[in-house]
């Protein structure tokens, strides 16, 4: 992992791949002002209800899904984004296969 995040290549998804019921990580970049991390996220798993402690920005990658936030639940699908605030409650449930960098600031 380089310290040196001036590029993030569209391909960035295909360094993690999906495993049948489960949620893989992978850190992209970590500093002291900004973390990036790739998710992959099998069909029918989630990320239960739970808060921030910085603000963050969710990009969905590729696949679809539900995004809890702010009392209500969203549809997603790639190309999407979201914003979080610092101690938002949220969750994320899988309709297919997906991926997403979350950036934290």
């Amino acid at each position: 992992m380089k310290n040196d995040i001036s590029f993030i290549p569209s391909s960035i998804g295909e360094s993690v791949s999906y495993s049948a019921g489960s949620i893989i990580s992978k850190i992209i970049y970590k500093s002291d002002k900004l973390l990036v991390t790739l998710f992959a996220v099998a069909k029918g798993e989630a990320i239960e209800e739970h808060t921030t402690t910085k603000e963050a920005i969710v990009h969905i990658l590729e696949g679809e899904g539900k995004f809890y936030l702010k009392d209500q639940w969203r549809d997603f699908k790639a190309g999407d984004y979201f914003y979080m605030p610092v101690n938002l409650i949220h969750a994320i449930a899988a309709k297919t296969d997906f991926k997403f960098l979350l950036y934290q600031f």
